[in-house]
């Protein structure tokens, strides 16, 4: 009897733990095979894989601190350098503190033009239609979100990305509305070393459809031939547990060259909220760029 009431107790201590430990683990394993136009006959495979560990704490007075490490499992240790880890290399690294006040957040993370407004963006595989020019994820960073008053919320992020005389190299300031089906963003991004852009965004749901509109404004005044004023457009219609969409990119740079236009077509069907496969295509001005391509992606 004395025994099964420590065995009791013990279980009842390691539940308690566990539960303040308040620790989660997710991941994404997504695998894809893509045939370029020119490049012969060969499908080439690519995977995109990676363990996510959150943990959080309450702290009383209506605080709560929280932390995310996300772990590159498709790197392999031959990738490594002096200076970085291959299993840390191009994923989120944070940890900050959120309250009535709003929260901050410090470490390594996409910017908020790249996390919050190029990704409207975003298809699956090789399909993507992003436009190129913007920071994206950045070590030494430090951001406020505010709360949401009316659907609306801005977020300021500051970058410490070199070794120079300045604090804050590079900058990264947001304003969101959301109000049911419409969604609107706007990011202004500047970095003392590089180009700087202004990037707004729009959504509106209608049903089974959705559309959505990017325009890009990238101008670096160490190199005007790097400019770019770019519209991406983007049209979701989902039927059940399939989604068609297509998107094009009109790349235009401000110099007169022209860009790198694309057209994208997608479909993909979700077999439940964690798994979905899909196939699509892109038509590129570029010279060996069209695609074809098909995948798998499983979340867990």
């Amino acid at each position: 009897m004395f025994k099964k009431t420590l065995i009791a107790a013990a279980v009842a201590t390691l539940a308690s733990s566990v539960a303040m430990a308040d620790v989660s683990i997710s991941g994404v394993v997504e695998q894809t095979f893509t045939d370029t136009a020119g490049t012969g006959s060969a499908w080439t495979g690519s995977t995109d894989s990676s363990l996510t560990f959150k943990a959080s704490e309450d702290l009383g007075n209506g605080l709560t601190a929280f932390a995310q490490i996300t772990l590159d499992t498709d790197q392999t240790d031959a990738n490594d350098t002096a200076t970085d880890s291959s299993l840390t290399d191009g994923k989120d690294s944070k940890v900050g503190i959120s309250g009535s006040f709003g929260t901050i957040v410090m470490g390594r993370m996409e910017d908020f033009t790249e996390g919050k407004v190029m990704s409207m963006m975003t298809l699956n595989g090789t399909g993507a239609i992003e436009a190129t020019g913007n920071t994206g994820r950045t070590d030494d960073a430090i951001a406020y979100v505010s709360p949401t008053v009316n659907g609306l919320h801005v977020g300021v992020a500051g970058y410490a990305v070199t070794a120079d005389s300045d604090a804050i190299d590079a900058t990264d300031m947001a304003i969101f509305y959301d109000n049911g089906p419409l969604s609107v963003k706007i990011a202004q991004e500047k970095n003392d070393n590089a180009a700087e852009s202004l990037a707004i965004g729009a959504s509106y749901a209608m049903g089974d459809v959705k559309v959505s509109a990017l325009h890009v404004n990238r101008k670096d005044d160490s190199d005007s031939t790097v400019d770019h004023n770019d519209v991406m457009l983007r049209l979701d219609y989902t039927m059940g547990s399939n989604k068609f969409t297509i998107a094009s990119l009109d790349d235009e740079q401000t110099t007169g060259i022209d860009g790198t236009d694309v057209t994208a077509v997608e479909l993909t069907h979700s077999f439940s909220s964690r798994t979905s496969a899909y196939i699509g295509a892109t038509d590129s001005k570029a010279a060996n760029k069209d695609t074809t391509y098909v995948g798998m992606i499983h979340k867990f």
